[in-house]
């Protein structure tokens, strides 16, 4: 009888269209402000508990990249729309890159705001648009309310179970790191608590695929989203771009299914699909020129490869959730229509599965989003098929018997401890970082005072120009928040970074020849030398010995040298 009664209920889940009152919007709304609160909160401890004589960059995890996004921002609040690499010496012509970031450096000097401040403003407004986006695209696929929430907060608390890895010992499984720990596109909730434009992204790709999906089902609306996919996909390229090959591949494989089921080609349909590529087109077409032709820009996308990890560490972050969402299918309880219904998120997933091992080198970033259609296939599993098998068990019924337990109460119970359940990884990244935050204030995360008043120096006092030579890690903050050009200080969008973090090694090796050093010094076109506590750890060689180094500013164990 009860298994009866809940496949009832599975199969109105899969017929209803009802739709959503606006207190269920509102309830989206607070939960959505609530996880950007808790998401906040390591943010908060780390600017209110720092340590005496230091200081919170603001930052809590990846700061090379962060910086490199300050940078941007840095040089868009100076009124620049084009940017200019400076985490590389080589002179270069400018281009629209990061333009998302570009745009946030102009907006904090029209209001007034710091650079840090415009970031946490970015970063909550994403979040919030992201959630809110989320639920929406959820809403469109389930109509029944508890499946929709449940869908709501496994896409907004979910994640793997990499945690696994830890209890057993095996942190570098396969040699990579739980996908859950390292891949902040991976889960909503992760992205959140990181960089504004992959929430900003995300939201983007699910109202391209929300537009999509309108399109497929011939809205009659359908011409006027296609110029919003357009416009979308335009937004997408500014702030994402790499997001372009998720959202084009899964919109083509889309087209075809549709296609097939038609059993011929709908021109007007395949019209209105196109129009939303033509729209972003010239910006794409602008990206791909600006890399070839420009070779320092060439040599960035080159070494940004963010390569995926082997293929079982993304069975362990979305394996249980995939095998959910296959449930209704494999059990036979999904009908011709929630299966056609259900065929772009299916699309997606498959879609995201590919590109993760194509030769691209933005692999990884592929998965971005893949939480959502998961979660909403999931959902349905778990109400079709786990909850009514596990309500028909002898020990449900067993506390059923109990006066103090009803079948609703115990239901909520049962939800919520899945919930939990999958989100045990999260709730581990949020505890670190918060630790991070507010004990431990490791280096770079923190920064000592006296560091930040010559950064301030080079700052009012050199041209964005001047090329100053640093440790990476110190040439990584330099650029992002003096603007001057330093000999190395990212990964990616340092020319030739091997080679140089090489040479910096040697440059305070105190067995280097001086010929050498001044050489390189000519070469790279370095004014200044910075020498910190980073700098005397990477070899013994003192600036102030030499007699074409002249020290100009000074602040505890920090001093910069100009090149003479």
């Amino acid at each position: 009888m009860i298994i009866s009664r809940m496949d009832q209920v599975a199969e109105k889940e899969i017929v209803e269209t009802r739709e959503i009152v606006s207190r269920e919007w509102v309830a989206a709304f607070l939960v959505a402000i609530a996880t950007v609160a808790i998401v906040t909160l390591p943010y908060v401890l780390g600017y209110a508990l720092s340590g005496p004589g230091i200081t919170f960059s603001g930052v809590i995890m990846n700061p090379e990249d962060t910086q490199s996004y300050f940078a941007k921002m840095l040089q868009g609040y100076e009124g620049h729309w084009l940017y200019t690499i400076p985490f590389t010496p080589e002179q270069h012509d400018p281009a629209f890159l990061g333009g998302f970031y570009l745009a946030l450096g102009h907006f904090a000097r029209w209001m007034g705001l710091t650079i840090d401040g415009i970031w946490h403003l970015a970063r909550i407004v994403a979040d919030l648009f992201l959630f809110m986006v989320t639920f929406g695209f959820i809403a469109t696929f389930l109509h029944n309310r508890e499946t929709r929430w449940i869908a709501y907060l496994l896409a907004l608390f979910g994640s793997g179970l990499g945690w696994l890895l830890f209890i057993f010992q095996q942190p570098y499984w396969l040699g990579a790191f739980p996908v859950d720990f390292k891949m902040p596109e991976a889960h909503l909730f992760f992205s959140s608590m990181t960089f504004p434009h992959v929430a900003l992204g995300t939201g983007l790709v699910l109202v391209s695929f929300w537009l999509v999906y309108q399109i497929g089902t011939r809205h009659p609306k359908s011409w006027l989203y296609s110029v919003l996919a357009g416009i979308t996909n335009l937004a997408i390229g500014i702030a994402y771009p790499f997001l372009i090959y998720l959202v084009v591949l899964t919109t083509a494989f889309y087209w075809l299914v549709l296609t097939f089921r038609a059993r011929r080609i709908d021109w007007s349909l395949s019209a209105r699909l196109g129009i939303s590529f033509v729209i972003p087109a010239p910006l794409y077409l602008y990206y791909a020129y600006a890399n070839q032709m420009n070779d320092v820009f060439r040599s960035w996308a080159d070494q940004a490869v963010t390569s995926s990890p082997p293929w079982p560490h993304y069975l362990i972050a979305f394996g249980i959730l995939l095998i959910l969402a296959a449930l209704p299918i494999a059990r036979r309880k999904a009908s011709s229509d929630y299966v056609e219904k259900m065929s772009l998120l299916w699309i997606w997933i498959f879609t995201a599965a590919i590109l993760v091992y194509l030769p691209i080198n933005a692999q990884r970033r592929f998965v971005q989003g893949v939480q959502v259609p998961l979660s909403i296939l999931a959902a349905v599993g778990l109400v079709q098929i786990v909850l009514p098998r596990i309500a028909n068990t002898k020990l449900y019924r067993r506390i059923l018997t109990h006066p103090r337990y009803t079948d609703a109460g115990l239901r909520r119970l049962l939800l919520t401890s899945i919930i939990l359940f999958f989100s045990l990884s999260n709730l581990y990244v949020l505890a670190d970082v918060s630790v991070t935050a507010s004990l431990r204030q490791p280096y770079p995360f923190f920064r000592q005072e006296s560091e930040l008043e010559v950064v301030d120096w080079l700052k009012d006092n050199t041209e964005r120009t001047a090329v100053v030579l640093a440790a990476y890690e110190t040439g990584n903050y330099l650029a992002a928040r003096a603007g001057n050009r330093v000999f190395i200080g990212h990964w990616a969008e340092t020319v030739d970074w091997d080679l140089k973090n090489d040479q910096i090694s040697r440059f305070f090796d105190s067995s280097t020849e001086d010929d050498w050093r001044r050489e390189l010094i000519n070469t790279y076109g370095i004014g200044y030398i910075w020498y910190g506590p980073i700098e005397r750890n990477l070899g013994a060689f003192d600036p102030g010995t030499v007699p074409y180094l002249k020290p100009v500013y000074e602040k505890a164990e920090t001093k910069l040298y100009e090149v003479e």
